[in-house]
């Protein structure tokens, strides 16, 4: 039994290791997507195409990326706070 919850935790690692930079491309273009249209969040959503929205929802509805989410968005704002670059 320990073997196999070390062989899932070890998997779920690699997981969220490969998920990392993955989510984090998906927050920087998001950021920038709104800070071009200047428009509200749920008008960008809106204004997606099916496909967009699937995948906005695949990465950051799906509880086995909550993890790199977090680790995204936590490295996210620490790199651009330095920056003094606005967030939204």
């Amino acid at each position: 039994m320990d073997l196999v919850l070390l062989v899932c935790l070890s998997v779920y690692a690699v997981y969220c290791l490969i998920m990392i930079p993955i989510q984090y491309a998906n927050i920087g273009e998001t950021k920038k997507r709104f800070k071009k249209l200047n428009k509200s969040h749920n008008e960008i959503y809106d204004e997606m195409t099916f496909e967009e929205q699937q995948l906005q929802l695949n990465l950051q509805g799906n509880l086995m990326n909550l993890v790199p989410t977090l680790i995204a968005t936590f490295i996210y704002k620490i790199r651009f706070k330095f920056n003094k670059v606005s967030q939204f």
